[in-house]
């Protein structure tokens, strides 16, 4: 199968991403024992404390309300074509970074412009092999930009999530997993004091005036 966006410059571990310093790299989570659920949570597979094992008895809505409505089943996604893989990029952005929203995410694959993404999940069919994925966002200037090499397998999805920063200076953070803002507590920070700034002037405002 041809690829499209040619072959990737190099082979490096997934994920590889340019990281500010003081921000951990994401990559796969280590092998280790499996951790048993905090107290009070049910173990999976089995039936909550106190309870008889066996099916739950079906609770029927109060008195003069209507049951709740289930919401129709999505269709399943089709399968890659054959002889391809497949990447599910998923792009998010922190609700400080409201205006991204107006913006998309864009993809580079291979050093080769890539379909344009949209905010959620997006599905990209390529050839089996490791490829170079950056994603961006397309802001006022290139926002969030952070490189990886995934492997993609034939006949297989590979979940991907993108994160795109709260700090426009600072890099995304890219993952097999989903990933967190970079700069978030930073950000969060600084809005506190934009706020207590603003209210302070106000109050002063207030106490002059009377």
């Amino acid at each position: 199968m041809t690829n499209p966006y040619g072959p990737p410059p190099g082979q490096q571990p997934y994920p590889q991403q340019p990281m500010a310093p003081g921000y951990p790299q994401s990559g796969h989570p280590q092998a280790g024992p499996m951790q048993s659920p905090p107290q009070g949570y049910p173990q999976q597979g089995g039936s909550p404390q106190g309870h008889p094992s066996g099916p739950m008895p079906q609770q029927m809505p109060p008195q003069g309300m209507p049951p709740q409505q289930q919401m129709p089943p999505q269709p399943p996604m089709a399968p890659p074509p054959p002889g391809m893989g497949r990447l599910l990029v998923d792009c998010s952005y922190h609700w400080l970074t409201w205006l991204f929203m107006f913006f998309k995410p864009q993809v580079t694959i291979n050093g080769q412009p890539g379909p344009k993404l949209e905010w959620g999940k997006n599905p990209i069919d390529l050839p089996p092999g490791q490829h170079q994925i950056q994603v961006h966002v397309n802001y006022l200037w290139k926002v969030g930009e952070t490189t990886a090499f995934i492997p993609v397998n034939q006949g297989q999805s590979q979940d991907v999530f993108y994160a795109a920063p709260t700090l426009v200076f600072l890099p995304g953070a890219m993952g097999p997993t989903p990933q967190e803002a970079p700069g978030k507590t930073p950000a969060l920070v600084i809005s506190a004091c934009a706020v207590a700034i603003v209210f302070l002037s106000l109050l002063i405002n207030l106490i002059a005036l009377g």
